[in-house]
């Protein structure tokens, strides 16, 4: 017996016992998480049986007068009372699962999908592009589709297996292509007169200040030579070469050359003006920079105003630039402009879109069978086969540059002699003695009496020079340059015959060293017998010697765009490059990789970088601006080509380069059919199945390939549409990854013939956010074809999603019945994009005359341009799309989340266990999954947020803000209109005023920003930089 605890009276009879607690009262507001769907709870479902115990209407229970916990009738309701409260505890969670928006496990989203069609997606392959190196001197090799390569993995990876996606034709010379780094020296007739400088291919030149070099173009005596002195002597043996700066022409003689050569070009006739002119232009060139001979020049031509004015008006041109040589000025350019603004630019620059494939690339005839093209010698190899292996290196060998005018070669004049006889005494005799102290005892003394006669006295030839002395360095075939001053202009010639021999002549004896010089004809002489008077006043340089001509370094960037006039010293640009040599094979719609350190990026050289581009054509030829030129070829790019610039020593172009996708291939027996069997179906045994991207509506394509008797299945998404013999088959993916496959009933798809292991099944397994392996990492050959070396991935994998998550299927179903595979509305762009696999979230905006999708990957994994997701995304909404509307596509602009704050606790919990729930509970609310794209975060969830977590009293936020790259990279706002947030977050001020937290941080969605299209914002907190979100308590 027990008394009522509120009236004493017997518990069974007071009317003070146990109400009835159930039925619960049952109601669901729109728009919850979860459904209350319980009747009751443990303690209800035992209160409403102790009031029925008391119930008028249930007179046979009377008799249960106790409520003691341990009367066995008590005992027995209270065993009821857990069984009902776990009965209902697991109809409320069967209703939650039943519903999209309050399912809590993947499989119950994964059924409800099937029932609308649509299937969780997979995940999506990372797909890369590898660059294989083949042995030197190896025949052309043959990468067959699906050789595997590897990663090395890092501390906490594990290896990830990638496989070419087409076959692949590689040569050892195509390993790492080098950019034209040097070039011929363009010394022409039009400029030796302005050189600067001249390098020569040798560090022991023994040149000194204002010794001479000889220009020689074409062959005499019809060669036009020059002369130029040495004014410094730079050795460089890094490079084995020597730089000569050159002694400068004077500014008259400088401007009479040039106008001289516009003077020329006036006369077509023989004119005796036009003669004295050219050889007055030959002398000029001659003079080697001595402004004091000019004079001389003018005054022995006799070129007066006189003999001008009455010429033709390029004569007239020539007489206004003698009179303006005496003067002249100069401009300095303007230094580059820059800044530290222009780093953020140079680092973001995404690079080119590039045609999806070699079947997509947009040629013309003029460029595929221009004159330029390697098609043509291509198919002059076909004509004839057996010049195959030696023509183009013999071609490619050849100068193929225009021949006239053509630098004969620089030579140096190594000896400065004077003619034998310059220093001869004059011819003496007798005359009056005219000094007055003597003469009366010396009538007569010794007088000049006249010079000798060259001729007649020294027996002095045409085109024959003795020099003073005996030279054993003078060589026959050398060219020597006779100067005679003011007695004519300088000749230069070669030396048929040298011969040291005595002589004796005007008075004196001695060793000479005749040069018999080389004469176009018996009738005609390069330099006349000379007077005493020229003879004594000629200088002959001679024992020329030749100088090897180094190639200058070309230091033009690679990558320059057109627009700003390419490379200068080249004409390469954005979308040509020119290697250093001939390079023969190489084809349109190849895949090369340019790889390089940048020179784009404002005040470093540090940052390197690599482009995927394709080839729209291979052109072979010469620069038409380098006399002499050998064959060199040049890659041109499809579209836009290069993004950026490259400085061109450190360039390498890769053209071993195929595309490759994460996975490793498999053969596997399923098992054995049965055709009296309905519906068989198998598990594949290594999950998970690789999907690869594709442009279809599901944005994936899988990689597996069933075989029936060797007789291939066909995939379809549903066996409700097929016929009774179509050789059709479905799969399946459960929550753990494993897929099934299953055949049809014989009505609905036809069974599996009886066999023994005859149903056979090729794929490949591996997929998601581990193939986004580093650039570099693949580097392991799996298989090697018989003369490749290595492979590597010069550039980072990307486009790897993990299978769709719960939180994602759960908002992605609904779109599966809005897009319905056909974009009409802009919000069907991004609900197509949303759906493709490995987009994580989308969004669409109209802008002017286009649409502009903003995606982010699954998991925020990277997106580049280059990848197949991207390719494959925008290929598919340019399918299923306006045609006539274009599309444009970008990745996500994020905004990272910073957040600074103090934290008041309740009584008795400890700062220990609320920190991590609080910062738990702010990377889930805050983190990738539950933000939108364009969606700004606002003070106020931030803070009911945090005072949600249990043990939290109050919230003091100290930051909040974002940091984007931009402000990240140019020092966090400094210097531009970035907002400060991070700065204020960094700082750690110890007391921040409330007011100053703005209440509301922006998320902006696509939009033209300084007449540049940005794509949408998305801001949420880093879960891997916790430096972003800091959290302290608050302290008395």
């Amino acid at each position: 017996m027990s008394c009522c605890s509120a009236c004493g009276k017997h518990a069974c009879a007071c009317g003070c016992g146990a109400i009835a607690g159930t039925p619960l009262p049952l109601y669901n507001r729109p728009g919850l998480d979860a459904l209350a769907y319980r009747v009751g709870r443990y303690a209800d479902f035992r209160a409403t049986m102790q009031a029925d115990l008391s119930d008028a209407a249930l007179p046979a229970l009377a008799g249960l007068r106790t409520r003691e916990a341990d009367d066995p009738a008590m005992a027995l309701l209270d065993a009821w009372a857990v069984g009902a409260d776990v009965l209902s505890f697991y109809t409320e969670r069967i209703a939650n699962e039943a519903y999209l928006r309050t399912a809590t496990e993947r499989r119950s989203v994964l059924e409800l999908a099937r029932l609308v069609d649509y299937r969780l997606r997979p995940g999506v392959a990372a797909s890369v592009y590898l660059a294989y190196t083949v042995e030197k001197d190896s025949p052309p090799v043959t990468i067959p589709a699906g050789a595997r390569a590897q990663s090395v993995p890092a501390p906490g990876e594990q290896m990830q297996t990638f496989e070419t996606a087409e076959p692949l034709e590689a040569r050892c010379e195509w390993n790492a292509l080098k950019p034209r780094l040097t070039r011929p020296q363009d010394i022409t007739l039009d400029n030796v007169a302005t050189l600067d400088a001249l390098w020569i291919a040798s560090t022991a030149t023994g040149l000194k200040p204002n010794d001479r070099l000889l220009f020689l173009f074409g062959e005499l005596p019809d060669g036009v030579p020059a002369l130029r002195l040495v004014q410094s002597v730079e050795v460089q043996p890094q490079s084995g070469r020597s730089k000569l700066l050159l002694q400068p022409f004077g500014a008259l003689q400088g401007q009479i050359v040039a106008a001289a050569k516009v003077a020329l070009a006036a006369w077509s006739g023989a004119t005796s003006l036009r003669d004295r002119i050219e050889r007055l232009y030959r002398g000029l060139l001659l003079g080697g920079g001595d402004v004091g001979s000019v004079n001389r020049l003018l005054g022995s031509f006799g070129l007066e105003v006189g003999n001008l004015a009455g010429g033709p008006a390029a004569a007239q041109a020539f007489l206004l630039a003698v009179v303006k040589a005496f003067g002249g000025d100069g401009a300095v350019s303007p230094p580059p402009a820059g800044g530290f603004g222009a780093l953020f630019g140079a680092l973001t620059r995404q690079a080119t879109l590039q045609p999806a494939n070699s079947l997509r690339l947009q040629r013309s005839v003029a460029a595929a069978l221009g004159q330029a093209s390697d098609a043509r010698p291509q198919l002059l190899l076909k004509f004839a086969p057996q010049l195959h292996d030696s023509f183009y290196r013999a071609w490619t060998s050849v100068p193929q540059g225009e021949p006239s005018p053509t630098l004969n070669g620089v030579y140096a004049l190594r000896l400065t002699a004077p003619l034998f006889g310059y220093n001869a005494p004059r011819i003496m005799g007798l005359g009056l003695n005219d000094d007055p102290a003597t003469k009366g005892t010396v009538p007569y003394v010794s007088k000049p009496d006249g010079d000798w006669d060259a001729i007649a006295d020294g027996g002095e030839e045409n085109d024959l020079v003795q020099l003073d002395n005996a030279y054993d360095g003078v060589q026959a075939g050398s060219f020597l340059l006779i100067q005679s001053g003011r007695y004519g202009p300088p000749v230069v010639a070669q030396a048929r015959r040298v011969q040291v021999h005595p002589r004796s002549a005007y008075g004196i004896s001695g060793k000479t060293t005749g040069i018999e010089l080389v004469t176009p004809d018996a009738d005609t002489s390069v330099w006349q017998a000379p007077s005493m008077s020229t003879l004594r006043a000629t200088q002959v340089h001679a024992q020329s010697e030749s100088l090897p001509l180094a190639e200058l370094a070309i230091a033009d960037e690679i990558g320059v765009l057109a627009a700003d006039g390419g490379a200068r010293s080249t004409g390469d640009s954005a979308t040509r490059l020119t290697l250093d040599g001939a390079v023969d094979g190489l084809k349109a719609g190849r895949w090369v990789i340019v790889e390089g350190r940048r020179s784009d990026v404002p005040g470093t050289d540090a940052v390197s970088a690599a482009e995927l581009v394709m080839l729209s054509a291979v052109e072979q030829g010469v620069d038409a601006n380098l006399p002499g030129d050998a064959v060199h070829s040049t890659l041109v790019f499809a579209d836009a080509g290069l993004a950026y610039r490259y400085a061109r020593d450190t360039v390498s172009i890769h053209a071993n380069v195929v595309r490759a996708t994460h996975g490793e291939s498999r053969r596997e027996v399923l098992g054995s059919g049965s055709g009296a069997a309905s519906m068989q179906a198998f598990v594949l045994k290594q999950p998970p199945l690789t999907w690869v991207s594709a442009a279809s509506v599901d944005g994936v394509q899988s990689t597996l390939t069933l075989r029936v008797n060797d007789l291939q299945w066909h995939e379809t998404r549903n066996l409700a549409f097929v016929g009774a013999n179509d050789r059709h088959f479905v799969t399946a993916t459960d929550d753990d990854g494993k897929t099934t496959v299953q055949f049809g009933d014989g009505v609905h798809g036809a069974r599996l013939p009886t066999g023994v292991e005859n149903v056979v099944a090729t794929y490949r397994n591996g997929i998601g956010t581990p193939g986004n392996v580093r650039a570099g990492q693949v580097s392991l050959l799996a298989t090697r074809p018989l003369g490749v070396k290595e492979v590597i991935n010069p550039l980072r994998a990307s486009g790897g999603a993990v299978a769709e998550t719960r939180d994602q299927a759960r908002g992605n179903v609904p779109l599966a019945v809005l897009a319905l595979d056909r974009l009409v509305s802009v919000a069907d762009y991004a609900d197509f994009a949303r759906s493709f696999g490995g987009v994580g979230k989308a969004v669409a905006v109209k802008l002017g005359g286009l649409v502009q999708v903003t995606i982010a990957g699954a998991a925020d994994a990277p997106i580049d341009p280059t990848s197949d997701l991207y390719r494959n995304l925008l290929q598919a909404l340019r399918r299923y799309g306006d045609p006539s509307l274009p599309v444009r596509l970008d990745v996500r602009e994020l905004l990272a989340l910073t957040v600074s704050a103090k934290v008041g606790l309740l009584p008795d919990f400890a700062w220990e266990s609320v920190e991590p729930a609080l910062r738990a509970a702010l990377l889930d609310a805050f983190g990738f999954e539950r933000r939108a794209l364009a969606q700004s975060v606002y003070l106020s969830e931030l803070v009911a947020c945090m005072q949600a977590v249990r043990g939290v009293a109050w919230v003091d936020v100290d930051a909040f803000g974002s940091l984007d790259e931009a402000t990240l990279l140019a020092g966090f706002g400094v210097g531009g209109d970035k907002q400060d947030d991070g700065v204020a977050l960094m700082s750690h001020a110890a007391a921040a005023d409330v007011a100053t937290v703005p209440p509301r941080v922006p998320v902006r969605p696509a939009r033209y920003d300084g007449g540049a299209l940005r794509p949408a914002q998305l801001a949420y907190l880093a879960p891997n930089v916790p430096d972003t979100l800091l959290l302290q308590e608050a302290t008395p």
